[in-house]
Order: structure tokens, then sequence, then C-alpha cells
């Protein structure tokens, strides 16, 4: 057997991963998109959480479209964001299990996961054991506050780090209470931090020949992108406030309504001259209302200014309003859902959206790899892996283990797929 064809930057190098959920699955499907051959291994006794349950009913959407399907290969979560690896089982609570594992180890260029801090090193295999098997290799770990430090055993999910990251804080309208964004949004920004940590210390390898840990704090990492906040409090002691989809110097700037139910426009005024372009094209005197004149005035009435530009933009369809706005010169443009965003024209154009034929569910938009590569172009996108579908594949590549031997580790309950016996 041979792995699959691969391409992009990192086409040659290998990982061997524990990760699961959101943050490290989507992390190593943008290393596998990136070229390198990602290998997920899964627990059968615990099964990924994005994957749904073992008794999970068919969802109505791809009900029948492929000849087998199987509850645990059809979750629409796990199928998004592992596109481009390899999945194979072991119990890795199981001394075979864990031999087969620590044997996989001298082929990967680098191991991945995102349990909370103590279970790899309860597992025998932190860094400093992997490192006896593999001087090389480069352990990245993503957790929610380090793998150091007072809160480094606590639990966390992208809803609990959006608070202690600072994000809820400036996230809410104008004297109400904080808000999560509702999207466990530390998640992907968690994600793209661990490709760029794992990419450094590949480099890092090459360059020197010593392997690396990479420890990335989910906490760390989403306080970074509120960072002027946290530098005007720090130098100033003041706590921004609140000021939903307000921005602290420009007015206008905010999302308003359009014709028809549920339809919105995001549009913004940086300039003066943006400004006077909107009066002008409402053609309702904005520009030579004392409340409006200059851009502290429209800070000062912002309740006013937005209450006014609703009453106008309501009346035209959201389409044409962005054309029009756009034509002025205004900043503008419509507020989608996520179905109209699996038909953007300009993702799918670039390929950032493209049509994946997964084995049980069908062929369905997804999300790639958002980079592109002139010098090593990624050009090769496989659907999720359903469980276990690569066991006896990269056993026998790897491990040169027969079709028998694979056999017995699955009459074991070591391997194999579905519920565990």
């Amino acid at each position: 057997m041979t792995p699959p064809e691969m391409s992009g930057p990192l086409t040659g190098v290998r990982g061997i991963v524990l990760t699961q959920a959101w943050a490290g699955n989507w992390c190593t499907s943008l290393l596998g998109q990136m070229g390198a051959d990602v290998i997920q291994v899964e627990v059968r006794k615990r099964i990924d959480i994005w994957r749904g349950s073992y008794d999970a009913p068919i969802p109505s959407q791809v009900r029948g479209k492929k000849p087998l399907q199987q509850p645990w290969n059809m979750g629409a979560g796990y199928n998004s964001i592992c596109l481009n690896k390899r999945c194979i089982t072991l119990d890795l609570g199981t001394d075979e299990g864990m031999t087969i594992f620590k044997r996989l180890v001298p082929f990967a260029d680098f191991v991945a996961e995102n349990f909370s801090p103590r279970v790899m090193g309860n597992f025998g295999i932190g860094y400093e054991q992997l490192k006896e098997i593999k001087p090389d290799i480069i352990l990245a770990s993503l957790s929610g506050y380090g793998h150091d430090g007072p809160w480094a055993n606590v639990p966390a999910i992208g809803g609990t780090i959006e608070p202690t990251a600072g994000q809820s804080a400036l996230l809410g309208y104008a004297g109400d209470q904080p808000l999560n964004s509702g999207q466990m949004f530390p998640d992907p920004i968690a994600a793209m931090y661990g490709v760029l940590g794992i990419a450094a210390a590949l480099r890092h390898r090459d360059r020197t020949g010593e392997g690396q840990y990479v420890d990335l704090s989910m906490q760390e990492a989403n306080a970074s992108i509120i960072g002027d906040a946290a530098m005007e409090y720090v130098l100033t002691g003041r706590q921004r406030p609140r000021m939903g989809n307000r921005h602290t110097t420009f007015a206008p700037h905010g999302i308003f309504p359009a014709a028809g139910e549920g339809q919105w426009v995001a549009l913004a005024c940086e300039t003066e001259a943006q400004w006077r372009a909107l009066s002008d094209l409402a053609g309702r005197g904005w520009a030579a209302d004392a409340r409006f004149t200059t851009l502290e005035d429209r800070k000062r009435h912002e309740d006013d200014l937005e209450a006014a530009i609703s009453e106008w933009s309501r009346e035209t369809s959201r389409e044409e309003l962005v054309a029009m706005l756009l034509g002025a010169g205004v900043i503008a443009a419509p507020v989608h859902d996520a179905f109209e965003v699996a038909r953007d024209e300009q993702m799918l154009d670039r390929g950032f959206l493209r049509a994946v034929d997964h084995p049980q569910t069908g062929e369905w938009t997804q999300a790639t790899l958002p980079v592109h590569f002139s010098a090593t172009p990624a050009e090769h996108f496989r659907p999720a892996p359903c469980q276990g579908e690569h066991t006896a594949e990269v056993l026998e590549e790897l491990l040169g283990l027969s079709s028998d031997e694979v056999d017995a580790l699955v009459a074991a309950g070591i391997s194999g797929e579905g519920p565990p016996a």
C-alpha cells in the first residue's frame, strides 16, 4: 500500500496526532492540507465528540446518499475539520496498543495532542519519553491554559476561554452584560497558532537537528487578538467599554437593516469624504444636520445617527443597497448567513470552498486551506477519514504488520471500527 498523494509545503512531513474536537483537529487538518501525512489515532472507547455518538440517527440531509452509512462517520462537524487525514484506532490503555503507538513515533516528525496537561504524562508518552524514542521529535500540546501555571489543570473549552482571555469583556452592547460570541471562537484561533508553532518547530529542526516542545495556551493565543484593548488598559488604566458593532473612532460603523426579513448590511465611514458620499446617496440632508456635522458630533449622537440610517436603509434590498454604497465609495458588505457563505463566488473562485466527496455522507462543500503557496501549491484535498479507515494501511506501510496481525488487534478490541464490544 502507498500513502495518499500529497502536495504543498509540508510534503514529506508526517504527524502522528491524538487531537480531538475542534482546535486540535483543525490545526492538524490544516497541516495535512499543506501536504503533511497526518495520521489520526483514535480510541473507540472514547469517541471524538465531534464524530457524534455511536447511536446517533443518520441526518436526513445525508440519509441514503451512500450504500454504507454509520452514525459515527456522519458527524458534519468532524467531517468538516478533519480533511486530509488518515485515521487508525488503537486502545492506548492496553500495553499492546501503546506499544504500537510507540513503534509509530520514529516515523513521525511531530506528535500533536490537545488533552488536559496530565494525560500524556499519565500515558508515559510526554515530551521527555517521546524524545527517548525519537530525539528530534516535535510534540505540540494545545491546552486551555498551557502546561504550567496555577490554571494548568483547569478544564477549558472555547466558551470558557472567551471570558478568561478578555474577549467577553469587549463583546456586548453599551450598558449591558458581557457576552460570548456563541461560536467557540477561541478554538480556530488556537488551531491557527498551533499550525504556526508546529511549522516554526519543523523549520528549527531542519536548521539545527533539534526537536522541540510546543506548549500552546488557548487563553494566551486568544488574549493576543485583543492586544490593543489590553495595552490600552496597561497604559491608561481604562477598561474599553462594550460598544456592540460600533467602532472606537469611526461613525457610522455598524450593521443596518435592508428590505426583507433578516436582511442586513454592514457599512462604515472612515473618512469625511465617505460620510459626505453616504449623506448625498441617502438624500436626507444628514451632512447639514448639526448633530452629524463632524465626527465628534456623530459619535456624540450615534444613537440618532444609527436610527436615521436604519430608517433609510430598510427601504432598499440588501444587494441593491450594497451596490449603491460601494458605487459611492462607502465601505459596505452584505451580511451573509452560513448557506450564503457556502455559495460565495469569491471563496469558490479562489478554491477555498471545494466540493469534497465523503465515502458515507456524499459530496458537500467544505472550507479548505485559506492560503495559496506560489512555489509549493497545495492541490490535493481529501475527505475526513472514517473511524479506523486506514488502520490496516498504516500499520502495514509503516510497521510491516500482516493482515492477520491487524485482524488479531481487531479481535482483541485494541483496534477496529464502531462501538467497542
